[in-house]
């Protein structure tokens, strides 16, 4: 029986913006592939004169040609699927219903947990349970107390007992779960730039203008350039790829596993739609 070891790097975004709220993201590599892939991008950051850390908030008119060279070959990983990247989302207008007090409570951990559980399909990974699938699961730092974090870690490692996932030799051992400084893993940090990226321009961000201004600032304008550059990359994958909705599977539940890069709108069960709370009305 054959092994195989996946890292699930996340990272979060706004929990509350304009029009679509509670943006995750993860990107998959395989194990034995990180270390390859984080020297490689590592050594462009270098080539490119990127001496800090890559986030979308130091993104400015300076430095976004040399952000997107780097985007490029960030983008040639999650194309052939070295780097599978999946980004998560709520709409605002899509309300659940019948929400209890805990669900507002407990509305972080429990939509980072539906993430790391399905945005990547991992129940598909391992037809016929052929195979021993060993994930870690690494987000950026959670800025929440110990207790809550180690309660966190205790459901996630449970998920492959899951009724989905029961029997098909799926494991993420206790132990492999771990918050990181983005700082040290080159490879969140080009997540955060795809993340960012989506979240703003889902949120209107990209066109807002200074007060009292009648143009967009030149920040603005280079994380709307940047963005475009990320969106050329998608559709190079997909095209007439919809940001703002779900990707479809049109081969079937597999597609969530096999895609190289997907999105995920989340939605509840049973929701109402507040259309006052949608983009055009904003």
């Amino acid at each position: 029986m054959a092994t195989r070891h996946y890292i699930i790097y996340a990272d979060e975004s706004d929990k509350k913006g304009d029009y679509f709220s509670n943006f995750f993201g993860g990107v998959l590599p395989r194990a034995s592939d990180r270390q390859a892939i984080s020297e490689a991008l590592d050594a462009k950051k270098f080539e490119l004169g990127l001496v800090r850390e890559l986030k979308w908030q130091y993104v400015d008119a300076a430095n976004v040609d040399r952000y997107m060279e780097f985007i490029s070959t960030y983008f040639e990983y999650v194309a052939t699927s070295r780097l599978k990247t999946r980004i998560m989302f709520t709409q605002n207008m899509m309300v659940p219903n019948n929400l209890e007090r805990r669900h507002h409570d407990e509305q972080y951990f429990l939509l980072y947990y539906q993430f790391i559980k399905h945005a990547f399909g991992i129940a598909y990974c391992n037809p016929n349970a052929l195979d021993r699938v060993y994930f870690s699961i690494l987000p950026d730092k959670i800025p929440d107390s110990v207790e809550r974090l180690e309660k966190f870690k205790d459901y996630l490692a449970r998920i492959p007992e899951s009724r989905l996932m029961y029997g098909r030799n799926l494991y993420i051992p206790r132990t492999d779960i771990a918050d990181v400084d983005s700082e040290k893993h080159v490879i969140l940090q080009g997540l955060d730039l795809v993340l960012g990226s989506m979240n703003s321009r889902l949120n209107g961000k990209l066109q807002v203008k200074p007060e009292g201004s009648r143009v967009r600032g030149k920040r603005t304008r280079a994380k709307e350039k940047l963005y475009k550059a990320i969106n050329r990359q998608v559709r190079a994958i997909y095209p007439n790829f919809n940001i703002g909705v779900g990707t479809g599977t049109p081969n079937g539940p597999s597609d969530r596993w096999n895609h190289p890069y997907r999105h995920w709108r989340f939605t509840a069960r049973n929701y109402t739609i507040d259309r006052a709370l949608g983009k055009k009305n904003g």
